[in-house]
């Protein structure tokens, strides 16, 4: 019989309690976008939405029609009861480990990575967007000293929202482990920007849809950096909630190698030690160039 994973951790903070998939069931025909935060979970979410809907233009707003289950945004009630009477395929937002989720043999995993020094300075500028504080202690104001703490930090046991270079490795190694399954699937964002087209020929793929050239290219369309934040009031999370200062800053820049007029040479040897100790090798490439096309 086939290994697969279980749901042994508990993950709580600030945003995430993972008890949250205690009862939710699970269709075989769902998609999980599992992702840490900043490394592309939004667009992954709009373009499986697109795909399901077969249209760029779907009706609603992606944060009711994609919710992050773990999130205490809403009642879980509401959430279950909202995505129990949807009819159509179902796209679930997650930024937990493997372990804490629920897995099934028949739905469809799919996880997303970034540079994590890209992550680091993208959730700096998302932390500085939202209105309450519950993440400010990440963030002093320097960015070189920050940066180090992202680093060198070991976040507090089963906090995912801590988000450090220790958790966000965390959680790549817990699905890379399960990377042979099938319905296992990890992208990177460096590659999504890289080819666009040839990434939603990929989601295409593994969700098994099949569309016609016109309608592919307007789902590629749809799903660019600058039509999303065009339509920031339908695709950032909790849009209209007054969660952010403005909504449509959640898509503020798509830049890479932020860090670079920050940090010293020294400073990139620090952090180069930590990858090391915290992945190998070809993993440590992977999570920074992905496929190398960049």
């Amino acid at each position: 019989m086939t290994n697969h994973p279980k749901r042994t951790a508990t993950y709580l903070g600030p945003y995430t309690d993972s008890t949250r998939w205690d009862g939710f069931g699970v269709r075989p025909t769902d998609v999980f976008i599992c992702t840490p935060p900043k490394c592309g979970t939004t667009w992954s979410q709009g373009i499986t939405c697109m795909m399901i809907h077969g249209r760029a233009d779907f009706k609603g707003a992606l944060v009711d029609i994609s919710p992050w289950l773990e999130s205490d945004t809403h009642a879980i009630e509401t959430v279950n009861k909202n995505l129990g009477t949807q009819t159509h395929r179902r796209c679930i937002k997650s930024h937990t480990p493997m372990d804490g989720i629920t897995y099934d043999p028949r739905a469809t995993y799919i996880a997303v990575y970034r540079h994590p020094l890209d992550v680091h300075f993208s959730m700096r500028k998302h932390v500085a967007n939202m209105n309450d504080d519950q993440l400010d202690h990440l963030f002093s104001g320097n960015p070189r000293e920050d940066a180090l703490m992202f680093i060198n930090d070991t976040a507090p046991a089963g906090n995912c929202d801590h988000l450090t270079l220790d958790t966000f490795t965390q959680h790549y190694k817990s699905f890379k482990k399960w990377q042979h399954l099938p319905n296992v699937h990890l992208f990177h964002y460096a590659d999504m920007r890289a080819d666009l087209p040839a990434a939603m020929a990929r989601f295409a793929g593994i969700l098994g849809y099949e569309f016609d050239a016109a309608t592919m290219a307007d789902l590629i369309k749809g799903a660019s950096f600058g039509e999303m934040r065009k339509n920031a009031n339908r695709f950032t999370p909790s849009a209209g909630m007054e969660v952010f200062k403005d909504d449509t800053k959640f898509f503020s820049s798509a830049s890479s190698n932020k860090w670079e007029k920050h940090l010293t040479d020294a400073d990139m040897a620090q952090y180069g030690a930590r990858m090391d100790q915290l992945v190998g090798s070809e993993d440590r490439r992977w999570l920074e160039l992905g496929s190398g096309l960049t």
